[in-house]
């Protein structure tokens, strides 16, 4: 039986043959999809070194998490953010998907998620690009609701004056429609 990080060196490889294949058709994605293909490239490397480290039990320990802390701000990238937006419409880059979804069954991944959380940041990214869902141990759990900023009460308005007399004259037919209504509820 063949290993999972083999498999995976396969299959992200004839991923990214198609990303180049379709880069090539598509003059106006050229730029995106070579951004693609070049992120694909550098997550499956990645991945391959992590697991290679996990064979060899001299994995990194796992940064501590960034989670409610600011973060420093980066330029904007424009890169597609919707799922399965290099799958759309392009067969053989869903086949590569399916066969990598295939593969998150192996007998091997849940143990190497267990032990190299890090894995999951990799794996997150290019599941969600080929809009396949992630293999359990990688798919992070929901987020709290952030809190609300509670709202000041609103300020009761002012307490009228009697004595002070009104910014505009009362129009005599809402006079008399008053002493109508004061006559007919008492």
């Amino acid at each position: 039986m063949t290993d999972f990080a083999t498999l995976f060196a396969i299959i992200v490889a004839s991923l990214r043959a198609a990303v180049a294949n379709h880069s090539a058709r598509e003059r106006t994605r050229t730029t995106i999809l070579v951004l693609a293909w070049y992120r694909i490239g550098r997550a499956a490397q990645r991945f391959q070194t992590l697991f290679a480290r996990w064979q060899s039990n001299t994995l990194p320990t796992p940064r501590p998490s960034r989670a409610g802390k600011p973060r420093a701000a980066r330029a904007k990238t424009y890169f597609p953010t919707g799922r399965a937006w290099l799958a759309a419409n392009r067969h053989d880059i869903c086949g590569n998907a399916s066969q990598l979804q295939h593969l998150f069954a192996h007998p091997d991944l849940p143990a190497f998620l267990v032990a190299a959380p890090q894995a999951g940041r990799i794996l997150r990214p290019l599941c969600h690009m080929l809009g396949i869902d992630p293999p359990p141990g990688a798919i992070l759990p929901p987020r709290p609701p952030r809190p609300r900023k509670p709202r000041p009460a609103p300020a009761p308005p002012p307490a009228p004056d009697p004595n002070a007399t009104p910014d505009r004259p009362i129009q005599p037919w809402v006079l008399a429609a008053a002493r109508y209504w004061r006559k007919k509820s008492a």
